[in-house]
C-alpha cells in the first residue's frame, strides 16, 4: 500500500468512526425517551431498558453506514483541498481517478461492515429486542388461530380461516366480518398471508348491505391490505419480519411463499434492499468526492465550503426519498423489486462517477 492510500484511509476511517457514533447517538434520542417511558410508567427493570437500547442500535445503524461515509470523505477532501494538497498531488502527475481511489477503496470497505451488520448482526439483535419488549412491556398471550372457528381481532372486526399452512403461514378460505354503523360488510377471500406489517388478502369479494340488510354492493379484488390490532399481530411474531432475517432465510422465505402461489414484491423488494443500502457506502463515497470537486474547484474560500456541504446534505435528503418512493413502488408491484432497491444507488453512481470523469479529464489527468 502506496503512502497515499494509508494516509487517505487512516484519516477516512477515523473520520467515520467519529461520524458513525454521533449519527447513533442522534438516532437514538427519540429510542431513549421511549426507554425512560418504559422505565418510569411501566415498571420495566433498568437491565432490561438497556438490553432494549443495546440491542436496537444495530438497526439503527443501518441507514447511517451511507451517511458516516459521506461525513468521512467531506471532511477528508475538505481539508486536503483547502490545504492544497490536491494541488500538489496533481503536480506531482497524479490523476484525480488515483487520488480518490482510497476513497473508493474505503467504500467498499465500509459497504462489507455494513452488509455483514445488516445481514447477521441486525436480524438477531431485532428478534432479541422485539422479543424483550414483548415480554416485559406487553404482557400479552399470543391470539390463538384456530381453523375452522370464528374469532374476534377487535371490537369491531371478527374473522373466520378454514386452513393455515403452518409452515408457510398462509391461510385460505377467509371471511372477515366487520361491524358498522348500519349493516355488517363482509369480506371474502381465497388465501391470506401476512407481510410483516399488515394482512395481505388476495382473490376475495366485498359485500355490503343496505339498511334492511339487501345486498348493495358486491365488488371483487385481486389484493385488499388491512390494518390489524396489536394483540392479533401478537400471534406472527413467530414468524420473522424481513428486519428479522437473513438474506438467506428471506431468500427461503420468498421460494415458500411463491410454491404456495403467493405475491412476494415486498418480500422480493426487502431482499433486494439487504444488499443496495450496503452497496450505497459506496455510492456515497462517490457522491462526497464528485460534489467537493465540483464545488471547491474553483477556490478554496469559506463559501465555497459552505455550498459543498449544503449540496452534502440535500443529496442525502434525496437519496432516501428516492429510497423510499422507489421501495413504495416495488411493494405495490409498480417496479420490479431489483430496480425498486437499486434505482436510486444507479442514479446517484451513474451521476457521481461522470462528474469524476469530467473533472478529471478537465484536469489533464487520465
Amino acid at each position: 500500500m502506496k503512502i497515499l492510500d494509508r494516509y487517505m484511509l487512516s484519516e477516512l476511517l477515523m473520520l467515520f468512526g467519529l461520524g458513525m457514533a454521533a449519527l447513533v447517538i442522534i438516532g437514538t434520542i427519540d429510542l431513549v425517551f421511549s426507554l425512560i417511558d418504559m422505565f418510569v410508567n411501566n415498571g420495566v427493570p433498568f437491565p432490561v431498558v438497556f438490553k432494549i437500547l443495546i440491542f436496537k442500535i444495530p438497526a439503527i445503524m443501518v441507514l447511517f453506514f451511507p451517511m458516516a461515509v459521506l461525513f468521512a470523505v467531506a471532511i477528508t477532501l475538505i481539508r486536503m483541498i483547502t490545504a492544497s494538497e490536491i494541488t500538489a498531488l496533481r503536480a506531482g502527475g497524479l490523476s484525480l481517478l488515483r487520488i480518490t481511489a482510497p476513497i473508493v477503496g474505503a467504500g467498499v470497505l465500509a459497504a462489507c461492515l455494513s452488509f455483514a451488520n445488516n445481514d447477521l448482526l441486525t436480524p438477531w439483535a431485532n428478534a432479541v429486542s422485539d422479543g424483550l419488549i414483548d415480554k416485559a412491556v406487553l404482557k400479552k398471550p399470543l391470539t390463538d388461530i384456530l381453523e375452522n372457528t370464528f374469532f374476534r381481532e377487535s371490537e369491531s372486526r371478527y374473522f373466520y380461516i378454514r386452513r393455515i399452512d403452518r409452515r408457510t403461514d398462509v391461510m385460505e378460505d377467509i371471511a372477515v366480518y366487520e361491524l358498522t354503523n348500519n349493516f355488517p360488510r363482509v369480506i371474502t377471500a381465497k388465501r391470506a398471508y401476512w407481510d410483516g406489517s399488515e394482512w395481505r388478502l388476495e382473490n376475495g369479494i366485498i359485500h355490503k348491505y343496505d339498511e334492511q340488510g339487501v345486498l348493495s354492493y358486491q365488488g371483487n379484488f385481486a389484493q385488499l391490505s388491512l390494518n390489524i390490532g396489536r394483540s392479533f399481530y401478537n400471534y406472527y411474531k413467530s414468524q420473522k419480519t424481513p428486519s428479522e432475517m437473513s438474506t438467506q432465510e428471506l431468500r427461503g422465505r420468498i421460494a415458500e411463499l411463491r410454491s404456495s402461489g403467493v405475491a412476494t414484491s415486498a418480500l422480493q423488494t426487502a431482499y433486494h434492499l439487504k444488499y443496495s443500502m450496503p452497496a450505497a457506502c459506496l455510492i456515497f463515497a462517490l457522491v462526497g468526492t464528485a460534489l467537493l470537486l465540483l464545488a471547491l474547484g474553483h477556490g478554496r474560500d469559506v463559501w465555497s465550503v459552505v455550498v459543498a456541504v449544503i449540496l452534502a446534505l440535500l443529496s442525502v435528503g434525496f437519496y432516501f426519498f428516492l429510497m423510499a418512493a422507489f421501495r413504495a413502488w416495488g411493494r405495490g408491484g409498480m417496479v420490479t423489486p431489483f430496480w425498486a432497491a437499486w434505482s436510486p444507488n444507479f442514479i446517484y453512481g451513474s451521476l457521481a462517477a461522470g462528474i469524476i470523469g469530467v473533472r478529471n479529464f478537465s484536469k489533464g489527468g487520465g
